[in-house]
């Protein structure tokens, strides 16, 4: 049974509060269908009341589009139905498609700019001389919906987005430094890769949520800057981490670590663990210290440099991500030096786009458009509008999803137990209603459970369609009247939309999590072959960005994996440090060497070849010209640090079976 809280209690009686307010307020004005208003609070309704303006600003613009579009094409194409469904189709399948590739908040303004050109133009095909005043109608219900619940949530215990998001940020931050301690430990610890995971997948979270923050109702917010610049230090962090956590175990695997490097990598754990434990400028004077006289000449001595041009990596990072946590958590506070440069370099946050995903999405919403419209035409059915309408609102609905069938099952299960709910309000109690006050106390029993139950997640997706379902049977307006025939006839049409949306669903994109994981992966591998084939082309923060996405992504999906697929994560990572040392050995710091130049060559085509399926493991030449370029460095003077780095991380990452170079191992 779900638990209810006092939060979810006064969440649904906002919602509640406010959709009466957007009835009344549209009854007053003599709208013609002021359920469209009562619906949109439903929808825009979220718990955070930053987020619920986010909605419904772009809610507001998407139906602007939307019914903009559909005042074009219906005018235009109403002679020729054909030309129409496919326009009305393509409109819709176009946004979803961008809205899919957007991945934040705003894609909310895409879709609705699609499936509300759906509502407003199928239904008005036998009467397009009244398009432009049912666009403007929609827009202005939608705009009283929205408001509504905007004012209602902001002004009756708000949750605020920026007090959440440092509450986010000091939980992130904790993770991390719990991590770091964990991956720095002596003896290994089981639950480092579960944290690992879950720190990427928060990652991306903060992302999204930093959508919002300009929406808020805080006076003092975070800016989108200090944000970037926080997720830039968190990405900086994972691959780091994992770095320092495979040398130590590398370092282990040949001898022991030197006695002065365990002790300052427990230094370092100490200090992740209690900032207050160490000066973080004290451990960097010690690495420096330390890597100083070093003079590689082995592969364990390789190893032992690598580790420490990590560990001081690290601690900068870390450092650095706590001075701007804590200007996040406080952001009325006179931002350090070291932060506003970190704000002044701030970067687009750019994210994974599946292409071909979205356009098979794109694909299936047409085909289940078109094919209602089909039926629509043939049949001359009067309700067949409702049937297109419903597929374009349920296919746009669930395009995020891996498999959105399961989903959309749910969706016409709630939508059917929404049926006898409307039966029994039509015919049996609101033919008793004759005033506001009435209509009110008859509708508050169902729609405050319903609110109520919204805000559990696990039940969102529930009582959405149930809401949505018993708004749009009730079809609330100023004359009362019920249709026994219109209701039976509209109810199946409403089934009819949804089941053509879960056929080509079914047939174009269902996809599981194992598929999924291995587009991502495959996405990742292509990216990597053009950053070795091509440095410098792709920018290595935004080729960074896009890698710890990915991570998030295969996180998040890790519990729906098989178990031969539960090592995504930390696969991912690899490949993420592995683009880092490619970017260090780009053409500007190899001095123009051949050599070079052939090894990321040979990266590149492995990782073609990965992507087209083939093996996983390199062949041995590139074991081979990994240590010659070695070889090649090492007899350098003085031995370029920054090479000797990146090529010992490539091939710890590419061969960690692989044990000392070619002269010890004959010497052995």
């Amino acid at each position: 049974m779900p638990r209810l809280g006092p939060r979810e209690v006064v969440f649904s009686a906002n919602c509640f509060a406010a959709a009466m307010l957007a009835l009344y307020v549209s009854f007053a004005l003599g709208l013609d269908r002021p359920f469209w208003a009562m619906a949109t609070v439903y929808i825009t309704s979220q718990p955070l009341s930053g987020a619920v303006r986010s909605k419904a600003v772009f809610r507001l613009l998407g139906t602007v589009v939307g019914a903009s579009a559909a005042v074009v094409m219906v005018p235009l194409l109403v002679d020729a139905p054909l030309l129409l469904s496919l326009a009305l189709a393509g409109w819709v399948a176009l946004c979803q498609f961008v809205s899919l590739l957007d991945r934040t908040p705003r894609s909310y303004l895409f879709m609705l700019a699609g499936y509300t050109a759906a509502l407003i133009g199928f239904p008005t095909v036998g009467h397009p001389e009244a398009i432009f005043d049912v666009a403007v109608l929609r827009a202005q219900e939608i705009g009283i919906g929205v408001t509504c619940a905007a004012l209602v949530h902001a002004a009756v215990w708000p949750r605020s987005v920026t007090a959440l998001l440092g509450a986010r940020v000091r939980t992130l931050l904790a993770e991390a430094e719990r991590w770091i301690a964990d991956a720095l430990a002596p003896t290994l610890i089981d639950r480092a890769d579960q944290e690992r995971r879950r720190l990427a997948v928060d990652v991306t979270e903060l992302h999204v949520m930093a959508t919002h923050v300009p929406f808020d109702t805080a006076a003092a917010r975070p800016t989108r800057a200090l944000l970037s610049a926080l997720q830039d230090r968190f990405v900086l962090l994972l691959p780091l981490v994992s770095a320092v956590e495979d040398r130590l175990r590398a370092i282990a695997d040949v001898g022991e670590v030197p006695p002065d490097v365990a002790a300052l990598v427990e230094d370092v754990r100490a200090w992740a663990s209690d900032a207050g434990a160490h000066e973080p400028a004290a451990l960097v004077a010690r690495v420096d210290g330390i890597a100083d006289t070093l003079t590689p000449s082995d592969w364990r001595e390789l190893l032992i440099a690598n580790l420490l041009d990590r560990l001081r990596e690290l601690v900068e990072a870390l450092d650095t991500a706590r001075r701007v946590a804590a200007q996040a958590i406080d952001p009325g506070a006179a931002p350090p030096a070291r932060v506003r440069g970190l704000m002044n370099e701030r970067r687009r946050r750019p994210l994974h786009r599946d292409l071909p995903l979205a356009l098979l999405s794109a694909v299936a919403t047409f085909a289940a458009i078109l094919a209602c419209c089909g039926f629509w035409i043939m049949a001359a059915w009067p309700e067949g509008a409702i049937a297109a309408m419903i597929a374009a609102v349920v296919c746009c609905f669930f395009a995020t999803m891996d498999d959105p069938v399961p989903a959309q099952r749910g969706f016409l299960i709630w939508t059917v137990a929404s049926l006898p709910l409307v039966a029994l309000y039509l015919f049996a109690l609101l033919p008793l209603v004759h005033s506001f006050e009435t209509l009110a106390l008859l509708l508050a029993p169902v729609l405050l459970a319903a609110g109520a139950l919204m805000a559990l997640p696990r039940w969102y997706g529930r009582m959405m369609p149930l809401l949505i379902g018993l708004a749009g049977g009730l079809a609330l307006t100023n004359s009362f009247t019920a249709d026994a025939a219109g209701f039976f006839n509209g109810s199946v049409a409403q089934l009819a939309g949804v089941a053509a949306a879960m056929v080509a669903t079914r047939l174009c994109r269902s996809l599981g999590a194992g598929a999924a994981l291995r587009r991502l992966r495959r996405a990742g591998w292509r990216e990597l072959a053009e950053l070795a084939a091509r440095p410098g082309r792709d920018p290595l923060p935004a080729w960074r960005s896009r890698m710890l996405d990915r991570v998030g992504l295969l996180g998040a999906r890790v519990g729906d994996l098989e178990q031969g697929d539960r090592d995504a994560g930390m696969a991912a990572l690899r490949e993420l440090r592995v683009g880092v040392n490619l970017a260090q050995l780009a053409p500007a710091n190899d001095t123009g060497d051949e050599a070079l130049a052939a090894l990321r060559a040979d990266v590149a085509a492995h990782y073609r070849a990965r992507a087209r399926g083939g093996a996983a493991v390199p062949d041995a030449a590139l074991l081979a010209r990994l240590d010659a370029a070695i070889g090649t460095a090492l007899a350098e003077v003085p031995a370029p640090r920054d090479r000797l780095a990146a090529l010992t991380g490539l091939r710890r990452n590419f061969f960690p079976a692989a044990r000392g170079l070619p002269d010890e191992r004959a010497a052995a």
